[in-house]
């Protein structure tokens, strides 16, 4: 791959004089002085980049047609894995497992444990901190790291601050329901909105971060039309910001996108303005990134389809931060995990289509480049990963679901697990390499409903977004049988439930014992998998 100094044009004069094309820009945007002044013995960087709602089909490097250069120089540079999953298919709950390393349902906020105590869990956009336990930051910090968040955080922690602050609801400033109207730029409000995101600094450090900036939520949780647009730029350049403040000691960065998650990002990039924050309004926009007009303007030059500027526009920002690496010769020592909290075509269910995710890593003093691999991977891999590279040993009464990738990443093992457990609402299950299972349990007050007047007023997998289920539902034939097993060989789509075939009888029986062994090292009961 070419290396860059700082002699050579950078990726936004490159783009104003139309010299890149999309194999240059990849090149030329990422390497710097490449370690030229990188120690070996220093404890490795860690940059999680985590996205929003992303799909395959949203990267080239998983065989799509968009311009997504820098993540293909990733991908090129690490170890792109085809089997990448979260644990859950909602953004609430793959955030906790992966700040946290544990399954949802050990989640120990009050307000998820008093719902569900000694019953079934309905594990979604419910599992939140609440302050008390470890989590990745917070171990990390302890070993010396200095630990940053920016972005999307969705992880609640503000009890006790909703009145003092008069919110409407979570998240949300007290004049959301009264005007949807508001001008951000009006210092009235922007005063508003910067003592609200203070607030939310301040509460995130308690979970470990030293560093907490452009904290935000979905850009349509506020109610106001003039919010409800996407800026990774403000993202983007506080992210930078860290980066470059902490390049003397290992750092920690927890770097969190609201692509490509609803409103759509297409029409943020074409209509949006980057000084427009949920933390206030800006003197000037960020001016870490190429312009949105200019992006638009070089996918179309390149010849890719217009409507696909919002893939490359999330790629930009994953171009700067390999580029502030480079320009710091941090390249060979920062390891980068580049993840999506869910997909989307199946939102909301643990079908493929909602945690099955695109997974990258790059740490060039360990992984070899250019490999692509079939091994499982969860998110709760990614703090164990952690503490592993940086020698960490996580505190006793922390519980770790997950298991190190570096065995992966440094090729002594293809594999570090034999199965994968997921669960969202009502339904658990379990894949191997070959097989899927996924078990449908109401709780027993529906079914006694169901018994007393004969209604069956749940047709979904979880009391959560229920549209996005409804393609599911669509999609997947067996989506109302409650024993489900699928090839994932043969039908990845999962639409021929072998559930019923006796010739798979004990591979149902094998996926549904490995369940059952997830189940019983929970709190609570779930049917008859529990004992």
């Amino acid at each position: 791959m070419p290396e860059y100094g700082n002699q050579q044009p950078g990726r936004r004069e490159m783009l104003r004089n139309g010299l890149a094309s999309a194999a240059s820009l990849a090149g030329a945007t990422v390497f710097g002085k490449r370690g030229a002044e990188a120690s070996p013995s220093r404890r490795p960087n860690v940059i999680i980049f985590h996205t929003d709602d992303q799909d395959f089909d949203t990267l080239s490097c998983y065989g799509y047609d968009v311009l997504t250069p820098h993540a293909d120089v990733l991908a090129d540079g690490g170890i792109c894995f085809d089997r990448g999953y979260t644990t859950n298919g909602v953004c609430t709950a793959s955030r906790y497992s992966l700040v946290t390393g544990m399954y949802p349902s050990r989640c120990t906020s009050e307000s998820f444990t008093n719902k569900y105590e000694g019953k079934m869990t309905e594990p979604s956009f419910n599992t939140h901190l609440d302050g008390g336990e470890n989590t990745i930051a917070s171990v990390m910090k302890s070993a010396g790291y200095a630990t940053g968040f920016v972005g999307k955080w969705d992880l609640g922690g503000f009890k006790g601050k909703r009145k003092q602050y008069q919110r409407s609801k979570f998240w949300a400033p007290a004049w959301r329901r009264a005007d949807d109207d508001v001008d951000p730029s009006d210092p009235k409000i922007s005063a508003i909105l910067e003592k609200d995101h203070e607030n939310m600094k301040q509460t995130i450090k308690t979970f470990g971060f030293d560093y907490a900036e452009a904290i935000t939520n979905n850009p349509e949780s506020w109610g106001s039309r003039a919010l409800n647009f996407h800026n990774p730029e403000w993202i983007t350049d506080r992210a930078l910001n860290f980066i470059t403040e902490e390049q003397d000691k290992p750092f920690f960065l927890y770097m969190n996108h609201t692509l490509h998650h609803i409103p759509h990002p297409q029409e943020s990039l074409l209509i949006g303005d980057p000084r427009v924050t949920q933390g206030g309004y800006l003197d000037k926009a960020p001016d870490c990134m190429p312009s949105r007009r200019e992006i638009f303007e070089h996918v179309k030059d390149e010849g890719f389809r217009p409507e696909t500027a919002f893939a490359t526009w999330m790629d930009e920002s994953l171009g700067a931060v390999l580029n502030r690496l480079g320009e710091l010769s941090l390249t060979d020592d920062t390891l980068i995990i580049f993840f999506s909290d869910n997909n989307t075509h199946a939102k909301a269910t643990i079908y493929e289509d909602g945690v099955h995710v695109p997974t990258m890593a790059r740490y060039p003093r360990m992984i070899k480049g250019g490999q692509r691999s079939s091994a499982l991977i969860q998110n709760i891999d990614f703090a164990p990963t952690c503490f592993d590279l940086a020698g960490v040993t996580a505190p006793a009464d922390m519980k770790l679901d997950g298991e190190s990738a570096v065995p992966l990443f440094n090729g002594s093992a293809d594999k570090i697990h034999d199965q994968l457990f997921f669960e969202i609402g009502w339904t658990r299950g379990c894949c191997t390499e070959d097989w899927k299972y996924i078990a449908l349990r109401w709780p027993e007050e529906m079914l006694k409903k169901r018994a007393s007047n004969g209604e069956f007023p749940w047709i979904y997998h979880s009391p959560a977004l229920k549209p996005h289920q409804h393609k599911a539902l669509l999609w997947h034939p067996a989506f109302l049988e409650e024993d489900q097993l699928y090839n994932m060989n043969t039908d990845r789509d999962e639409v021929v439930n072998q559930s019923l075939n006796p010739e798979f009888a004990g591979v149902l029986d094998d996926m549904k014992e490995r369940t059952k062994v997830w189940l019983n090292t929970f709190d609570y009961p779930y049917a008859e998998f529990t004992s």
